[in-house]
């Protein structure tokens, strides 16, 4: 919808004041003085008149505007039947709270052209701490959130689907402001089956937007992670929207989406799904040294031939009970369901130095997946009179279950040996969340805060395999190639802060006292394993402001975490514990200067090794490349050094910084051969830990956007560019432990890399066309590197009937592309490979809009406060 988006100014955590202000009214009739629901608000720059941030009036003709960036702009409020209104309004450190009152609105007979304003708007919206993407409705026909997420600037999403900011920092998401996991999903599946006109935008953020966890980040004084969150499309006014979507390309892939909305306030219905038909293909080449001197070297040539679809449903009902003005209690409850299916054709060959086939394998797999997901989430607020004096508290249940099958016949041609192998497996968990916050402010800017929180969470994976070769009568269960295993997961937080909020001086005491606790058991191996971890951290702060638009802040982040790892080997019991204490100090400083910022930070922390990667179950769904877990990992040990000068200037940002992470027993990935016999080989791909690893960087981006709104055409131009280089230096040593794990190449990597991103659009009327290019720089590892990767497209859209239906045209990798090449290098073997993504094609999606919309119980223009595509 035009101007409903909330973009916000989320700032790093400290105990300085944000810089952001709040606009609150009340709408009302001039003749009557009754109040007008549901009226637009939008908050305009006041140079260009472009959106910058917006909300609808509540029934009772009440809005806020928070936060709001320090600056000047017009307020506009406009709804059908009444002459819009323009304000000036100047949030600033003197006047940060900007209470307009009564606003009054005048009928008048230009009221409806001027609400049916062409939805000339700025896509991105950039600050020293967030950046906020806004995609129109139709921005990306056809895709899904994770293919929509590559338009956020400063986004790396490799061939793995690791997502990471700049290619260097970690990234956690967040759906509506709360965990990704509270959707029963993890952030990959999510992305992947939500379709990209869900999303409403996109907020890349320094701080969690979870409260809870604002405060967990708050004395961990971690700076290597960035937050997105992904806040999806509903519907503002009472009514409905739905949107249907369809398409094809020249891959002979297909997808079929849809979404509806539905506001029968305080009721709300979300429904959407996705459907996606698929076909890919990939080779790989490897080859593998001789494991003793004056032996044959052996090559392996894979070629992967696969067609896959999955579809995903899901429900979501909400109920949002409005006890006063200042009192809400709302609560969802969603069902999903989703499903999945490949059918798969691998040829493999075995071969001498010579290249000579010694043994040819082909292969035929057939996998089924679906099951479902039931979410119930609840969500109280309370705001007292004072001003940041509020109460919030939630309480979130997730169960999943899932069956499937997978089925895989062998074919040796040069043995005449044929084997078949059947796995049914099952999977469900639940989880669940409860949390309290609490701040109350005091005299002279003091305040006291406390929180705290319960994460339950239980899992079980059932996978049974039968096997026979080609002289068995019959199908025999295979303890080895079967599994059945179990998770428990406990987490318990209390958190408390003190402090005075004030421009001129202020301060902040935080304590956090938590435990966390991961049980596993994997019943056919007879292995156990309990970590456990008990932290007492703490967080001091100052914040001091010399002179005007100069602010300092200096925190204090000490902390000591007690750690234990214990695993139960196999049937003789045999135990691997691992006792730890560690002392995780950390200091951040970050100095404000207008638009300019200048932060260093150093914290040291420790990274526990998951369930997954100390499960020692052994995965041989591809009989060439074998997957396991380790029991023996230990935890890894790193202390992150960082100086970063950024400087904002408008719509365009500049960053420059340097980095330092010297880390202990680091958990890499392993890949190693094994030899079943002088000519047949199989990988076998673990975790080990490395004894250090040492990475310098040095770096520069750029994030710009431009926009121009063509009001003689009814148009618009948006133009967005993230680019960066970066210096690197990283040695790594894999000790005893690791020696065959690192490659002697890739041990001491040094160079330089780069990544760009470029997007442009132009809209006249109906009509609009654009183009994008995107570069990701090579990304070494212990064992090789993912090979440069680049793509480009071109889309046109044409919007007919009242913009009810989008045709959209699309060329992908319109200048060719090398996505998903790898290489891997270490003592034992060599490999290469591709996929066939990387060609050219081309793509067909047409999208029907509907929307309905009623007032005061009196039916609307079906375009009312519509949003027009880009």
């Amino acid at each position: 919808m035009l101007s409903i988006n909330k973009a916000r100014a989320q700032q790093t955590p400290s105990n300085k004041d944000t810089e952001t202000g709040t606009v609150s009214g009340r709408v009302m009739q001039a003749t009557n003085k009754e109040p007008i629901p549901f009226a637009t608000v939008a908050l305009l720059n006041e140079d260009d008149s472009t959106i910058v941030t917006g909300v609808a009036a509540d029934e009772r003709g009440a809005f806020v505007l928070k936060p709001v960036p320090y600056g000047s702009y017009l307020l506009r409020i406009g709804t059908m039947g009444y002459t819009p209104v323009f304000l000036k309004v100047k949030p600033n450190a003197e006047r940060s709270l900007w209470e307009m009152g009564n606003i009054l609105m005048e009928t008048g007979a230009r009221a409806l052209k001027e609400v049916n304003v062409v939805g000339q708007k700025q896509m991105f919206t950039m600050n020293k701490d967030s950046i906020v993407f806004m995609p129109d409705e139709n921005f990306l026909p056809g895709g899904t959130g994770m293919e929509l997420l590559e338009y956020v600037p400063g986004v790396t999403i490799d061939a793995n689907n690791n997502i990471t900011m700049e290619g260097k920092d970690k990234v956690k998401f967040y759906v509506d402001d709360k965990p990704i996991a509270l959707t029963g999903m993890d952030a990959n599946s999510y992305l992947n089956n939500l379709p990209s006109f869900m999303i409403e935008r996109i907020e890349v953020l320094k701080a969690p937007p979870d409260a809870v966890e604002r405060e967990q980040a708050l004395v961990e004084g971690r700076t290597n992670i960035r937050y997105i969150n992904i806040i999806t499309r509903k519907i503002q006014f009472r009514g409905y929207s739905a949107a249907f979507t369809a398409g094809m390309d020249s891959r002979r892939n297909l997808n079929a989406k849809m979404r509806y909305n539905l506001n029968l306030a305080p009721f709300q219905v979300t429904y959407f799904n996705n459907g996606q038909y698929n076909s890919d293909s990939s080779y790989l080449s490897r080859k593998n040294f001789p494991k003793e001197a004056g032996k044959d070297t052996t090559f392996l040539d894979q070629k992967n031939f696969r067609t896959s679809y999955n579809f995903a449903h899901n429900l979501n009902g909400r109920y949002e009970l409005k006890i006063s003005e200042k009192e809400k209690l709302r609560g969802s409850v969603t069902l999903g369901w989703t499903g999945d299916g490949s059918n798969g054709y691998n040829n493999s060959i075995n071969s001498d130095k010579n290249h000579k086939p010694t043994m040819l394998k082909d292969q035929e797999s057939k996998n089924r997946r679906n099951g479902y997901r039931a979410v119930t989430d609840w969500f109280y607020y309370k705001e007292y009179e004072k001003p940041d004096h509020k109460m919030e508290a939630g309480f979130n249940f997730t169960k999943n279950n899932g069956n499937g099958y997978g089925n895989n016949d062998y074919f040796y041609l040069l043995t005449e040996d044929t084997s078949l192998q059947r796995t049914k497996r099952k999977n469900g968990n639940y989880s669940m969340r409860a949390n309290f916050h609490y701040r109350k402010p005091l005299e002279n800017g003091k305040y006291y805060d406390l929180s705290s929180s319960v994460d339950l969470a239980s899992g079980t994976s059932e996978n049974l395999a039968r096997r026979k070769n080609v002289n068995d009568n019959e199908l025999l269960f295979s303890p080895r190639l079967s599994s059945d295993y179990s998770n428990f997961n406990q987490t318990y937080a209390v958190n408390a802060a003190v402090g005075k909020r004030s421009r001129k001086l202020g301060y902040n005491f935080t304590g956090r006292l938590s435990y966390a606790g991961a049980k596993s058991e994997e019943l056919y191996a007879g292995n156990q394993f309990n970590n456990e971890t008990y932290e007492v951290r703490s967080s001091m702060g100052i914040n001091y402001s010399p002179w005007k638009n100069h602010m300092a802040n200096l925190r204090f982040n000490p902390g000591v975490q007690f750690f234990n790892q214990l695993a139960l080997l196999d049937s003789l019991r045999s135990r691997v514990p691992f006792k730890y204490t560690n002392v995780s100090p950390g200091i951040n400083f970050q100095y404000d200067y207008k638009q300019q910022q200048l932060t260093f930070n150093f914290n040291r922390n420790m990274d526990r090794p998951t369930p997954d990667q100390l499960n020692p179950f052994v995965n041989t769904a591809d009989s060439f490349n074998i997957r396991m877990g380790n029991p023996n990992l230990r935890p890894s040990f790193k202390k992150d050094y960082r100086l970063e000068y950024l400087v904002q200037i408008k719509r365009h940002q500049i960053k420059a910084g340097i980095e330092k992470e010297d880390a202990d027993d680091i958990i890499s990935r392993y890949t190693k051969v094994d030899f079943i016999n002088d000519t047949t080989v199989v990988n076998t791909i673990t975790y080990t830990n490395l004894a250090s690893r040492r990475d310098r960087n040095a770096y520069i981006t750029i994030n710009s956007h431009f926009f121009k709104a063509l009001q003689n055409n009814r148009g618009s131009f948006n133009m967005n560019i993230s680019g960066g280089v970066r210096y690197y230096n990283t040695v790594t040593d894999g000790g005893e432990e690791g020696k065959d794990a690192v490659s002697e190449k890739f041990a001491h990597v040094e160079g330089w890399t780069s990544h760009l991103t470029m997007w442009a659009a132009y809209r006249i009327r109906v009509f609009s066309i654009s183009v994008n290019g995107r570069y990701n720089g090579p990304r070494y590892y212990a064992q090789g590197k993912q090979e440069a990767r680049f793509n480009s497209g071109l889309r046109s859209q044409v919007n007919l009937f009242q913009r009810k239906l989008n045709v959209s045209f699309t060329i992908e990798n319109l200048f060719g592309s090398t996505v998903r090449n790898s290489y891997e290098l270490t003592s034992t073997y060599e490999q290469t490979s591709n996929a066939r993504r990387n060609v050219r094609y081309l793509s067909l999606n047409v999208t029907y809009n509907i929307r309905k919309f009623t007032k005061l119980g009196q039916k609307g223009p079906k375009d009312f406060e519509k949003e027009e595509p880009l």
